[in-house]
């Protein structure tokens, strides 16, 4: 783990449908990260889900108490709060980050709202990362996107909220899905200025959040939390940043299902290692495991452990030549002409 350069909390929401994954997936945001955090905390909401998000995973609380208490055991995370529902306290944090106590606690769909401030407001450090709990990160850096994103925040003073690359490189026609690999274009590396936030996952400065954007701006009453903070950035004149380091990423599963969960160990694997099916369905940030969808997947990491295995065999030093890091990942886990 590097050595601690800047103050930054780590937030993990985590609801009581994440007990089918969550100990996997915590052990490897953290992991994946590598960063020496002053606080890892879990933000635990135990009441029931509701819109869309309902019948996503079996709603256990016991098992998960007893999965974050085996994360507080191993020294993964620091601290669990339980997100409070009595009603002075709700709308103690509603009226500090909206300046109106009334504005709805989920979205109109039922995504959170007061869950995900609450989280915010629980952390000390000087900066914030926020990760939904199912969040997977690939981060191969030599230095960490925390540090260069801060430096980044530190020098533009516009700059409020920052963001690792959303999704590996993604075929984006016919000819690219044939071909298995980009043509003619560039894979835009560097700082980009980003249109929209999401609520998966950014890093905000918590001192700029709290004095300069403070309070929120909806938009429509009921509107996604992502949104608010899209129309408050937009309206105080900052701005959101996405390192589009291809050495650093972040995929979101689409749905917690089956195949999801049975296959999440190899999906972390690859996901860790840098390997992903170049050409694939759905978005560029979303692992799409539904039906066959899932193999797309599980054939790119296949494919990369047999050819590494073949290469260490026949030559070694064999991976190390020949091309970047992106362009070898694309070549081992798309070669159409692997043998199977």
């Amino acid at each position: 783990m590097v050595p601690q350069k800047h103050n930054v909390s780590l937030s993990v929401n985590v609801c009581r449908t994440d007990a089918a994954f969550l100990d996997k997936t915590l052990r490897h945001i953290t992991r994946a990260l590598n960063y020496p955090f002053a606080e890892r905390i879990v933000a635990y909401d135990p009441g029931s889900v509701e819109g869309r998000f309902r019948g996503r995973g079996e709603e256990d609380n016991a098992k998960l108490c007893k999965m974050l208490a085996g994360l507080l055991s191993d020294g993964i995370i620091d601290r669990v709060d339980e997100i409070p529902w009595a009603e002075d306290q709700v709308h103690a944090v509603i009226a500090k980050y909206f300046g109106d106590k009334h504005v709805k606690l989920k979205d109109f769909s039922g995504a959170p709202v007061y869950q995900y401030l609450f989280a915010i407001d629980r952390c000390s450090a000087n900066y914030v990362l926020h990760v939904d709990s199912d969040m997977l990160f690939h981060c191969a850096s030599s230095r960490p996107w925390i540090d260069l994103a801060i430096e980044r925040m530190q020098q533009d003073s516009r700059l409020a909220i920052a963001v690792p690359r959303a999704g590996p490189p993604q075929a984006q026609n016919w000819l690219e899905r044939v071909c298995g690999r980009p043509l003619f274009r560039s894979l835009n590396t560097g700082w980009h200025r980003s249109e929209t936030v999401s609520t998966r996952y950014f890093l905000l400065d918590s001192n700029r959040f709290q004095k300069c954007l403070l309070p929120l701006v909806q938009k429509n009453p009921g509107e996604a939390l992502e949104d608010t903070l899209t129309n408050t950035l937009n309206a105080r004149g900052f701005e959101i940043w996405s390192l589009r380091d291809l050495d650093n990423w972040a995929v979101h599963p689409f749905e917690h299902d089956a195949n999801f969960i049975t296959h999440l160990d190899d999906l972390i694997w690859g996901v860790e290692e840098g390997l992903y099916p170049f050409v694939r369905d759905g978005r560029y940030w979303d692992i799409i495991t539904a039906g066959k969808s899932v193999e797309t997947w599980l054939n790119a990491i296949r494919r990369a452990r047999r050819r590494r295995a073949s290469e260490q065999t026949t030559n070694p030093a064999r991976r190390r030549g020949g091309g970047s890091a992106t362009e070898r990942r694309i070549l081992e886990t798309n070669d159409k002409d692997l043998p199977h």
